[in-house]
């Protein structure tokens, strides 16, 4: 009897050990907030901004008028093949990119239908409010990165 009840205190001192060192360890479960991503997203839907203020302006563009885009798309391109490559060195950071692919999907389609029939002014701020919707989310998980490392630092 003595044995089994000793066998339980010391089972139960054991899990109180074990549940006492993983709680003081930190357990991370997204990257941490990166300056870099949140700057080039930011400078990404600026530019995004200024191409869609552009077609605007200009009363849409036709097909003929995809190779003036071309800079803005190659500019896109490589913007997003390093956010990509930086988000991917970062562990636990799969939603940034996740997010970041389906901004790169976007700029694909958007190129896409620049070149086959355009972007009429009336299309421009669906564009728009499509892509914006993306640019927010990714920089809402950025931002939540940097509140949560700030929360963090007081404890």
């Amino acid at each position: 009897m003595h044995k089994i009840r000793d066998s339980r205190r010391i089972l139960v001192v054991l899990l109180v050990l074990v549940m006492s060192m993983t709680g003081c360890g930190s357990i991370r479960l997204i990257a941490p907030y990166d300056q870099k991503i949140d700057d080039g997203v930011t400078d990404l839907q600026k530019a995004t901004a200024e191409f869609f203020t552009g077609i605007e302006r200009q009363g849409g563009s036709t097909p003929t008028d995809y190779q003036n885009h071309t800079r803005f798309y190659d500019y896109c391109k490589v913007s997003l093949s390093g956010l990509i490559v930086r988000a991917g060195a970062l562990s636990a950071n799969s939603l940034t990119l996740q997010q970041l692919e389906i901004l790169r999907q976007q700029f694909q389609d958007l190129e896409a239908d620049d070149q086959k029939m355009g972007i009429p002014q009336a299309a421009v701020p669906q564009y728009e409010k499509a892509f914006n919707r993306t640019f927010t989310a990714i920089l809402t998980l950025e931002v939540a990165k940097k509140e949560r490392k700030t929360e963090g630092a007081g404890e």
